[in-house]
């Protein structure tokens, strides 16, 4: 009996366990080929996070854009969290993001920049989109990275080393992530 009462208690304390797991936003952020949709892909498998894309968003919603990723927040069930790729990407953006977070009673985002050189993103990305149209979507995320810093103390931009492999860049992503959840 004892023994019984036992396990339904540590069956219990597991169940508590499993529900006092904080919810967790994710804001991947890197040039294009850098990793990111790799990243969240990998975040969403191991954390059952739903990835929030919002390069489709972009194009559809035009000026629409944050009602738009709200409501696509919400119908993914933000109670866990989620993992966010191309957001935000202007100043106005991250303040958004920031009120949403706090509206949904989520914690304030793990921004995670993964860092990699032009020259290797570069390579990356020979032969899958125009040369002109990638080194404008470079500057753009170059420009985006200053508005980034000065949205978010430095301190909450975690950064990456994302030349380096995929599985390497997983596991410092989950111990970062798993920090957080302390």
């Amino acid at each position: 009996m004892l023994r019984r009462l036992f396990l339904i208690s540590a069956c219990a304390a597991s169940l508590m366990a499993q529900e006092a797991v904080k919810p967790l936003v994710v804001v991947l952020i890197g040039p294009p080929g850098s990793g990111k949709t790799t990243q969240a892909q990998f975040l969403n498998r191991k954390y059952s996070l739903p990835i929030i894309g919002v390069e489709d968003l972009r194009s559809k919603a035009g000026a629409k854009l944050n009602p738009a990723l709200k409501a696509r927040i919400q119908a993914a069930d933000p109670s866990k969290g989620f993992v966010i790729d191309g957001y935000p990407s202007t100043r106005a953006e991250a303040d958004y993001l920031n009120a949403l977070v706090k509206e949904l009673k989520l914690p304030a985002p793990v921004v995670i920049q993964l860092d990699v050189p032009d020259d290797v993103v570069r390579k990356r990305m020979e032969g899958k989109e125009k040369p002109e149209a990638f080194e404008k979507r470079l500057a753009a995320y170059h420009a985006e990275m200053d508005m980034l810093r000065q949205s978010y103390p430095s301190a909450d931009i975690w950064s990456i080393i994302g030349t380096r492999s995929i599985k390497e860049v997983s596991q410092t992503i989950v111990s970062l992530v798993q920090d957080r959840q302390q």
